[in-house]
């Protein structure tokens, strides 16, 4: 007879992969430095986000694994995994509520020369509704830019363009190409607010994660 030993199984906890899609969450944090880049001298500006609750509510499409590999057919597409009625099986995305992810950052150009390249962080202010004053330079009208802070943005309900990105491991990166170490992570590509989301304290996202 079978002996029994102190270990348990939860298939509720079974791992799910994460897909790139658009997420509604909360940002939790923001960081920001000066930093040296080929166009001069920048800001950066970092943002962390927590996906929320209501992320429950949403699904993503399922794919045939082996293991913690997607299966792939002899185009190198991903297999659906398919009910009784070859339809593509969904899931709720559950295993999202809580997950943190991060961006790769929005750069502030300081040089008026390179102010085209500020588009990109600009474009972030609209979408988060943080006005900037029109000001007069060299006889052109220009939008004068505002470092976001912590008061301006953390708590705030956006939703989240989430993204697969590949990159090479820092221990392998001065290899040839053929012998470098490839990983991927997921990080935010967009964010716009989320009109239907609430608004938290920043205590509420103090809290740990469920897992």
């Amino acid at each position: 007879m079978p002996k029994t030993i102190e270990a348990t199984y939860d298939p509720s906890k079974v791992w799910k992969p994460i897909e790139e899609g658009i997420y509604p969450a909360h940002i939790k944090g923001i960081s920001s430095k000066e930093v040296h880049t080929r166009a001069g001298e920048a800001i950066v500006v970092n943002m962390r986000y927590r996906v929320a609750d209501e992320v429950t509510k949403y699904t993503q499409p399922l794919w045939e694994m082996d293991g913690y590999k997607y299966v792939t057919d002899d185009d190198d597409q991903r297999v659906p995994l398919t009910n009784g009625k070859g339809e593509q099986s969904v899931s709720t995305c559950e295993h999202l509520k809580g997950k943190e992810f991060q961006d790769n950052g929005f750069f502030i150009f300081t040089d008026s020369s390179a102010s085209t390249k500020n588009r990109r962080y600009f474009e972030l202010l609209n979408n988060l509704e943080i006005n900037c004053e029109e000001t007069d330079l060299d006889g052109n009208k220009v939008k004068k830019l505002v470092l976001i802070e912590e008061e301006d943005v953390v708590g705030k309900p956006v939703m989240v363009t989430v993204k697969r990105q590949e990159f090479v491991t820092s221990e392998t990166k001065h290899l040839p190409v053929e012998q470098q170490e490839r990983r991927h992570t997921f990080k935010v590509f967009n964010v716009v607010l989320w009109g239907e989301g609430q608004q938290l304290d920043a205590t509420e996202l103090d809290e740990d994660v469920p897992f």
